[in-house]
């Protein structure tokens, strides 16, 4: 007996069993991309195989637990984060049996009482709930000036079927009604002549409070293994401190001759509506400008000058090549061989393009991704249905006074004529305030991406120069450098979060953007307590490269309303801060690695120099893993209080729960010696790109899912791909040195 607990509860066992759930898992996000999530289902996720996997890991936590019977002080911690899993395995079994969800579609004034469980189009299920349901009045807010939804809500009476008596309720997104012990939850909508019919999810999971309580114990554990390691380590207070803070929820171009009597800097200024939200006339033209032609400036002119020689002569823009076309072949494909961009004329009059947005039509229709010529076409589609709309119809000014109906009167586009007269006029009554445009416009001509990336990349070679030298001063300025960084990406965070009037973590730009500054605030604790130049060094090259990417990279920077699914939630606020973070700091453990292979194959006699380089990337893989976790449970409740569900084997959800059982499966091996100082570094390394795979490739590479932009023509594909075939190179050459000067093995040495 002895034998065969000591066997069950192994941690070799422990790390060959979380390795073939995060290949199983990696598996069924493969298939969904391409079969859908019904056969991911049946194939990996509900398969007997991977079922009996999740047994067997159970019985490995289950036998690890009784294994260090009895528990003292030093163990409490594994006490918790063991007993949490197999808490979290029980209701997510109790959800699997018992749950019972279903979708209720009413018309106003219709009452139900029966929801129906529906897979891949097919009825597969019909529960009756043991109350009714009556839908009284459907309203629906749109940001002003669209008809993109804001947010929807309805109006419900809950029927008793035994009294007949009635209480009414409310429901909107993120808010939903509790009624005996059923969620329902407002999905989605109908219009159809003149009616309107709201959609409900109901769902009722006796098992989620019991996940719930297992996700509190695990990060508590984890937290609980971190401290005890710092007690038995007699170091890193700070990074204790750290964690809980880590928790906490260029001038414009001349204007051309033909618009030298505009005045460009009252016209930028100008407070218009566009995209669901006031912003200055510069916003509106840089958008447009970049959206169309894909460059910020064209042919050296400013934004908004070509914005306005554009409305003040649409003909002659309809005429003027000025659309961004993706590739060669795309331009072969239309009939403009050889060209870059296009002329709105060319691509409407093009039969060709005609013929390939029929295509696209039919394989939409058909639910087929489209790639490619086909992907290509339809942003081309997009761009030119832009600048059609420009010329065509200009931008709103904000009216004034009026019913909230007519303020917003799409007619009321007076052209260049009418902006110009409105700039050079006083600032009318209901406008909203001058410093408000006037901080948007500084915002767009500062662009504090690329300051903090130049003042970054200074902090860089003064840490460098610093550490090589021992040298003092240049530590302090690397250090103030790094500050000044930081304050600039606070300072552009923060203007974003004025603008637009929410947390700026709605999209890749702004998750980036948190990256980088997650990193630089992760560095600043860290460096009041461990004042080691080494973070100094990896802090600086980190967030330098996030925001040179930030600012290099063809992302929309620009700021949109949120849909209803994000807003009226603390949890946007709250998850992506803490998985973004999580981020960072694994982003500066495997710039560690990355350094301590380099020196042990470069300089290997400095050998306290590695011992340093590898017990920091311990203790960031130790930091990194809790917030990861962190960030998917908070991920998981924002989702079951949006969607009734915790858990729904999205692909970024899946990723998310790899990334973390590949830091898992590291951890584990250096516990138990499986893997030594080399192979921590080489496998933190590989386990890196499990952090870009959720971060990008389930958004461009994979195409499914909640997070999807994009879809496996991407060129981010060809660059991960890149990255792969080069990270695999610098572990052959690191471990191929290391074993010529250790004569150790390579990854596991």
């Amino acid at each position: 007996m002895p034998k065969l607990l000591a066997l069950l509860s192994s941690l070799k066992l422990a790390v060959i069993l979380l390795v073939l759930l995060l290949l199983g898992l990696s598996a069924g996000t493969i298939i969904e991309s391409r079969s859908g999530v019904a056969v991911a289902g049946r194939l990996v996720y509900y398969a007997p195989w991977f079922l009996a996997l999740q047994a067997l890991f159970t019985v490995n936590v289950v036998a690890s637990l009784l294994s260090l019977f009895p528990y003292g002080k030093m163990r409490i911690g594994y006490l918790l984060t063991h007993g949490s899993l197999v808490l979290i395995l029980v209701g997510a079994l109790v959800t699997y049996f018992f749950k019972v969800e279903g979708t209720l579609g009413l018309w106003e004034g219709q009452t139900g009482n029966e929801i129906d469980q529906v897979e891949n189009g097919q009825l597969v299920a019909r529960h009756t709930l043991p109350f009714s349901v009556r839908l009284m009045d459907f309203q629906i807010d749109h940001y002003p000036g669209t008809m993109r939804p804001a947010q929807f809500r309805s109006y419900v009476v809950i029927l008793d079927p035994q009294t007949g008596a009635g209480t009414p309720g409310a429901l909107w997104m993120n808010h939903p009604l509790e009624v005996g012990g059923y969620t329902i939850f407002q999905s989605s909508y109908q219009q159809e002549n003149g009616r309107e019919a709201s959609v409900f999810s109901v769902s009722k999971d006796p098992g989620q409070p019991i996940v719930f309580a297992g996700y509190v114990l695990l990060v508590l554990g984890m937290c609980v293994v971190f401290g005890t390691r710092i007690v038995q380590r007699r170091r890193a207070a700070a990074l204790l401190a750290g964690l809980a803070l880590l928790a906490l929820a260029r001038p414009a171009a001349a204007a051309p001759d033909e618009v030298t009597k505009v005045d460009l800097d009252a016209l930028r200024r100008l407070p218009v509506q566009y995209d669901g939200r006031v912003m200055p006339l510069d916003t509106w033209a840089r958008e447009n400008v970049w959206k169309i032609t894909g460059r910020r400036q064209w042919q050296g002119r400013d934004a908004v000058a070509v914005a306005a020689r554009w409305l003040a002569n649409p003909q002659a823009a309809a005429n003027e090549p000025v659309i961004a076309l993706d590739d060669a072949k795309l331009a072969e494909a239309i009939g403009l061989s050889g060209a870059t961009h296009a002329a709105l004329v060319q691509v409407a009059r093009s039969p060709q393009f005609g013929q390939l947005m029929r295509q696209a039509s039919e394989q939409e229709a058909r639910n087929e991704p489209r790639r490619g010529v086909l992907a290509d076409v339809e942003k081309l589609y997009e761009r030119a249905q832009r600048m059609g709309d420009l010329i065509s119809g200009g931008v709103r000014p904000v009216p004034v006074g009026g019913p909230a109906e007519a303020r917003w009167n799409p007619a009321a586009q007076p052209g260049l004529p009418g902006l110009l007269e409105l700039a050079r006029g006083p600032r009318l009554e209901g406008w909203p305030a001058a410093a408000a445009m006037d901080r948007e416009v500084s915002y767009n001509a500062t662009r504090p991406s690329r300051i903090a990336w130049i003042v970054l990349v200074g902090a860089l070679v003064a840490a460098i120069a610093g550490w090589r030298t021992r040298n003092r001063t240049l530590d302090a300025a690397a250090a103030v450098l790094l500050v000044i960084g930081f304050g600039v990406m606070t300072w552009g965070l923060g203007v974003r979060w004025a603008v637009g009037g929410r947390v700026p973590a709605s999209n890749m730009y702004e998750s980036m953007m948190f990256l980088a500054w997650g990193v630089g605030l992760f560095a600043l604790v860290a460096l009041v307590f461990i004042r080691n130049r080494l973070v100094l060094v990896n802090a600086s090259a980190g967030a330098a490269l996030t925001m040179l990417l930030v600012d290099l990279l063809p992302m929309d920077g620009f700021i949109h309303p949120m849909p209803p699914v994000l807003t009226g939630t603390p949890w946007l606020a709250i998850h992506v801060p803490i998985i973004m973070v999580s981020y960072a700091v694994l982003a500066l453990g495997v710039i560690i690695a990355h350094m301590q292979i380099a020196f042990g194959a470069l300089a290997p006699k400095r050998e306290d120099l590695i011992e340093k380089m590898a017990d920091l990337n311990y203790w960031y893989t130790m930091v990194g893993s809790i917030l990861l976790i962190a960030g998917i449970l908070t991920g998981s409740i924002w989702a079951a209080s949006s969607w009734g569900r915790y858990w729904g084997w999205d692909p970024k959800e899946v990723w998310s729960l790899v990334a973390f059982l590949a830091y898992m499966a590291i951890l584990h091996a250096r516990s138990d010696r499986l893997l030594g100082r080399f192979g921590v570094a080489a496998w933190s390394i590989i386990a890196f790109q499990t952090i870009l795979m959720t971060y990008l490739g389930v958004n461009y590479v994979l195409g499914t899912g909640l997070h999807a932009y994009g879809f496996g023509d991407s060129p981010i594909v060809i660059w991960m791909v890149l990255i792969a075939l080069a990270e695999i190179a610098f572990l052959a050459w690191g471990g191929f040195a290391q074993r010529r000067a250790q004569g150790r093995p390579g990854l596991a040495g």
